[in-house]
């Protein structure tokens, strides 16, 4: 079966309102949480979620979007976007910290989305010591070569994530070389095997869990360590005490917040104390603060893996 080929000129454009301080898709989109959108030259971010191509575009606080196939579900931005959250609540709260006054200015907007938490744990696991530039090429390739395809729009090819089953063949080489994952592949691929062997629905069940549970889960899985834990929990499951760390959280924090923490590497101790620390000052909004210092320290260090 050949490939739609279609314009997104040709598809039918919806839209939505929302205070455009409190959702900006810029930051939403290349803060590091989805590797699968691009912005394109006249404004428009493209994207594919849930096996649909998407573009979508901000205009004051007008949100212009279209879909092929069509969308899933009519709450479908809502809930991927998270809108249901009041972002106002985490500016008022902590305005009076300067450091984070200063990143809410610089990234007004700037949401935790809510993204499908296989495709979420099969992404992160290709994160370890990987730049977000990289991380986005090889997902990017991963699809083209194992998901199926959805059309060409404007010239450009659309695929779905790949199923989880695809990863029971033999790829690692593949995986290896062509998707630039080096030794994180035959991590990637026995991780997703031991997911494939759980019950049907095992990793969306987790949104039903406490977080504790949600992340004792996920680190049952061979290669998922506490921060890809974390990021699953934070950014597919809707756990907003889940404070990843990584090199940039700790050195920050360490700037900002705990200078009297003198480890050079980021141990099991470390961790905890630092992730305990967010929770106990931030209380429910921890991993949104996190979200935010998170880019404050990585748009000053751009080279720095994640």
């Amino acid at each position: 079966m050949s490939t739609e080929r279609l314009g997104w000129s040709e598809l039918p454009h919806q839209s939505f309102t929302y205070d455009p301080h409190l959702l900006s898709l810029r930051w939403c989109l290349e803060c590091g949480q989805a590797f699968r959108w691009r912005e394109t030259p006249d404004g428009w971010w493209t994207g594919v979620v849930e096996g649909r191509a998407l573009r979508i575009r901000g205009d004051g606080g007008t949100f212009t979007y279209a879909a092929y196939p069509s969308l899933p579900r009519p709450d479908f931005w809502h809930d991927y976007l998270r809108l249901d959250f009041d972002l106002r609540e985490v500016y008022e709260a902590f305005s009076g910290d300067p450091h984070l006054a200063a990143s809410f200015r610089s990234w007004s907007g700037m949401r935790v989305m809510r993204q499908d938490p296989t495709e979420t744990i099969i992404t992160f696991l290709c994160t370890t010591a990987n730049s977000i530039p990289r991380i986005t090429r090889a997902i990017e390739r991963m699809s083209l070569r194992w998901g199926e395809p959805i059309a060409v729009i404007d010239g450009r090819a659309y695929h779905a994530f790949p199923r989880p089953e695809v990863f029971e063949e033999d790829i690692v080489e593949e995986l290896a070389a062509d998707c630039n994952l080096g030794y994180r592949a035959l991590n990637l691929v026995r991780a997703v095997r031991e997911i494939n062997s759980r019950p049907e629905g095992w990793a969306d069940s987790l949104r039903r869990v406490p977080y504790e549970r949600a992340r004792e889960e996920l680190m049952s899985v061979r290669g998922i360590g506490p921060k890809i834990a974390d990021c699953v929990a934070l950014f597919a499951l809707s756990k907003d005490e889940a404070v990843p760390v990584d090199t940039h959280i700790r050195q920050v924090t360490i700037e900002l917040y705990l200078p009297e923490i003198t480890t050079k590497s980021l141990t099991a101790n470390t961790y905890n104390r630092i992730s305990g620390y967010y929770r106990e000052r931030f209380g429910r909004y921890a991993g949104w603060i996190q979200q935010y210092l998170f880019f404050y320290h990585l748009t000053r260090h751009r080279e720095v893996p994640l």
